[in-house]
């Protein structure tokens, strides 16, 4: 098949509580990966990049000669021509640009190419989809791990929004007298619905918060019905806000938290149908069979940001003014 991809590429792909990273070969498959604890604030991010792209070229016996990019994934405002990032309120940085893309090209000696985590995730699961099911037109990739934030792919090309925060529903407000948001508002699916919210309201000593919440749910542990029952309205409320907003062809669900499979997608299912049942309007819009869960063991976010970094080296970026 023809390649978008470069011979060989590493994608990092930074999340909220541990950065996954895989070199990438000409055809996209994954040659090899890592996963390492990401270390939060500036500095931080700067570490677990080195640290993640270092410990691949050791692990996989290559040199960064062999490397023809590098693409990072990481959650914030990210601003993929400058290669900063703000509001990455998820790994501990702030209102002030972090200029990520020109300190790992000077460390590391080879152009990387900084894209939001949940984008280049949405690039993979284009791409996947691609190859298991044939070309989508349009895809929406929701996220939903330690935040939650979508990603809108359209013929191959991204869907950044004119302040890049395009997808960001995580921060949509839909409970006035619910938990404050790391954002700081009131009430948003992120803090209702999100894998750092269930690890809140339902801790567990072994990091399977979303596990151990849907088993007591369903084994009639009514605390457990209600906190679960709010968590799903929360993640059909995000469904419904991209159907309505992009009307996707497909809206694929992973992330931690979709390592639930077909029980989360069964659930959220469910609760659309009831919505649909209200409503003719919505009833018609068939949302339970547009949606997919790609299994959180394929890398998408170090295959899509390899194929975001390769992109931005095919075409040359738009000059600032």
């Amino acid at each position: 098949m023809t390649s978008d991809f470069p011979t060989l590429g590493i994608g990092v792909d930074i999340g909220g509580t541990s950065t996954k990273a895989a070199v990438i070969d000409a055809l996209g498959n994954v040659i090899d990966s890592i996963v390492l604890p990401t270390e939060r604030g500036a500095e931080g991010v700067v570490s677990t990049a080195l640290r993640a792209t270092l410990a691949l070229t050791s692990s996989s016996a290559i040199s960064l000669s062999d490397v023809d990019v590098i693409g990072i994934g990481i959650p914030g405002t990210v601003d993929p021509q400058r290669g900063t990032i703000r509001y990455g309120v998820n790994v501990g940085i702030g209102h002030d640009d972090i200029d990520l893309g020109s300190r790992l090209t000077d460390e590391l000696g080879v152009v990387v190419h900084v894209e939001n985590d949940v984008r280049a995730a949405a690039l993979g699961a284009d791409w996947y989809l691609s190859i298991e099911h044939g070309s989508v037109n349009d895809l929406a990739y929701l996220s939903i791990g330690t935040g939650i934030a979508a990603g809108y792919v359209e013929r191959g090309q991204l869907r950044r929004g004119s302040t890049l925060v395009a997808g960001e529903i995580g921060h949509i407000p839909i409970d006035p007298h619910g938990p404050r948001c790391a954002c700081g508002q009131i009430g948003c699916i992120e803090a209702i619905s999100s894998g750092s919210a269930i690890e809140r309201m339902w801790p567990t000593e072994d990091g399977t918060s979303a596990s151990a919440l849907y088993r007591a749910a369903s084994n009639d542990d009514v605390a457990a019905h209600r906190l679960w029952t709010g968590v799903i309205g929360g993640l059909s409320r995000a469904v419904l806000l991209l159907a309505l907003t992009w009307d996707p062809e497909v809206i694929v669900l992973s992330g931690g938290v979709a390592t639930l499979g077909d029980a989360l997608l069964e659930a959220i299912s469910e609760r659309l149908a009831a919505d649909g049942r209200r409503s003719e309007f919505l009833g018609s819009l068939d949302l339970g069979a547009r949606m997919r869960v790609i299994d959180p063991s394929v890398p998408l976010g170090p295959i899509g940001a390899v194929r975001a970094a390769h992109a931005a080296n095919v075409i040359p970026p738009v000059p600032l003014p």
